[in-house]
């Protein structure tokens, strides 16, 4: 028997995971939910010894396969992720500077000082 189709599901369910539609509201779910596919599957990839059979190493290939195109799904979810964060910082900064647009002013106009002793 493959002792690798368990690791392979949760691979592949990892992946089908990543590829759905996500918007800002859900991201949070998802990223719990690829938390903890990926801890499960660390634990089947911890339970894996030598020596392996034919079957297990194309399995083993495939799993590779996709484990590629998780990292590259999870490296565009992340980099939306800071996208947005920076979007949110600078809306945060130009909400401020609207509420009080003298700030970062810091002149000094109208004071005397007398240097004359």
């Amino acid at each position: 028997m493959n002792r690798l189709v368990s690791l392979y599901n949760i691979t592949e369910e990892l992946y089908d995971l990543l590829q759905q539609e996500t918007d800002s509201k859900e991201r949070e779910a998802l990223i719990a939910k690829v938390n903890n596919l990926m801890e499960e599957r660390g634990e089947q990839m911890d339970l894996l010894s030598p020596p392996y059979s034919e079957a297990e190493k194309a399995t083993a290939q495939e799993v590779i396969r996709l484990n590629q195109l998780i990292e590259q799904c999870m490296l565009s979810l992340f980099d939306a992720l800071k996208l947005e964060m920076k979007q949110m910082k600078k809306q945060k900064q130009s909400n401020r500077k609207y509420a009080n647009p003298y700030e970062t002013i810091q002149a000094r106009d109208g004071m005397f000082l007398d240097r004359k002793k």
